[in-house]
Parts: structure tokens; sequence; C-alpha cells
């Protein structure tokens, strides 16, 4: 009797122990962006951020028909530290789309949990970085948006850059439409800033492996289109 009992008590005890370990193992499961931040908080602080934003600039949004139901590439001209949220406050409170962030911004141990609990993952930007290449042809499969500002870095007045070619190519992989995405550069507070969305159109590539040469045309085309934005 009394080893019966032992057997079953062990047997429970280890019916316990898996339970928690499948319980542990689905709170692992819990990808940062998709959890208690997105569901209850981002809702809040989509309309705090909308009502602050509109006082420190004077927004006008246009061309928020234009953007489609489905997985595309935004890509945006890039000269702020906000000009992310005035991406997300552009597209009305829909879902926030996954956003590139340097990585050492990411690295940063607050202000790093607080974005990639908010759709941010990290991107070295010096180096081919295939991690954030795997993130970002996942989210699109998923039929989600990812934001990217090509130029990399905030662009200053009078300053130009290269603009990398991932946005293009990571469309063409995932054969999603980009769209690109005007932000009124080098603007002081309490001054207008427009945000104008343009019409999403698929690079057109020679083949399904383009080389780097054609990739850096097509990157030149897009950014040409996100500043016709803004003429």
């Amino acid at each position: 009797m009394n080893q019966g009992t032992e057997n079953r008590d062990q047997g429970s005890g280890i019916r316990d122990q898996g339970s928690g370990i499948e319980k542990q193992q689905k709170k692992k499961k819990t990808e940062p962006g998709r959890g208690f931040a997105m569901k209850v908080l981002y809702p809040i602080l989509y309309w705090i951020f909308y009502v602050l934003m509109a006082l420190y600039h004077w927004p006008t949004y246009r061309g928020r028909e234009n953007l489609p139901e489905g997985p595309c590439v935004l890509c945006g001209n890039h000269s702020g530290f906000a000009d992310p949220i005035w991406v997300f406050l552009a597209m009305r409170g829909k879902t926030l789309p996954w956003t590139m962030c340097k990585k050492s911004a990411i690295d940063k141990p607050v202000l790093g949990r607080f974005l990639m609990a908010f759709r941010a993952f990290p991107v070295d930007r010096d180096n081919v970085d295939m991690a954030a290449v795997k993130k970002s042809l996942s989210v699109l499969k998923q039929g989600e948006k990812l934001l990217i500002f090509p130029e990399g870095t905030r662009i200053k007045k009078g300053k130009k850059s290269e603009p990398k070619s991932g946005a293009v190519m990571l469309a063409q992989r995932a054969g999603v439409p980009v769209v690109p995405i005007y932000i009124t550069p080098n603007r002081k507070p309490f001054q207008p800033i427009r945000v104008l969305i343009g019409k999403p159109y698929e690079p057109a590539f020679s083949s399904r492996r383009p080389s780097p040469e054609e990739l850096e045309q097509r990157t030149a085309e897009m950014m040409a289109k996100v500043y016709d934005l803004g003429k």
C-alpha cells in the first residue's frame, strides 16, 4: 500500500514538474512585440502621443488610403528621432509595424526593452546582419508590415547619405510592395509637419537574384519616390 501510494505521489510530482516546464516554455515563447505592451499599452499610448505630438507640431497626414491591408515594406526619409512615431500616427492606430532599429539603441537595458516591447528589433548597420534579415522576412511572411529608414541614420540639413539596399531586397525576397513615405525634414518645434504616404509599388528586377548594382539602382529609385512626395 505504502509503495503504491509513493508511486502515485511520484507520478503526481512528475506530472506537476512537467506542467511547470510546459508553462515556462509557453512564457518563453511570448515574443517581444506580441505581449502586454502591444495588447494593452499601445492603444493608450497611441492617443497620448496623438495629442502631444499635435501640440508640438501641426501635422498634416495625406495618402492614408494608400496603405495596403497586407504585408509591405514602409520606407521613409529620416531626419528626426520621432520619425517612427509620425509614421505610427499616420497609420491611425492600425497594427503597429515592426521597425528596424540600430543595435546600439537596443543594447541599452531600459530603452532596449521598451523598444522591443513595441516591435523594434536590432540591426547592425555596419555589417551583413542575417538575424535582422531573417526577422524581417518572418514578419512579412506572417502578413505584417515592416518599417525601414534606408538612410540608416538621421540626415541633417545639407547632408547626404548612401541609402542601404536592404529594404528593396527584402521586398523582392518576400514578394511584397514598397510604400514610400515622406516626413518633413529638419523641422523645428511648433512648426507644421507633413507625413505623406505614397502609392505602393513593386520594384522591378531582371532576375530572382538581383546583382548589388541593380539593388542600388532600385534603392535610388525608391528614395526618389520618397522625396518626390515632398515636392
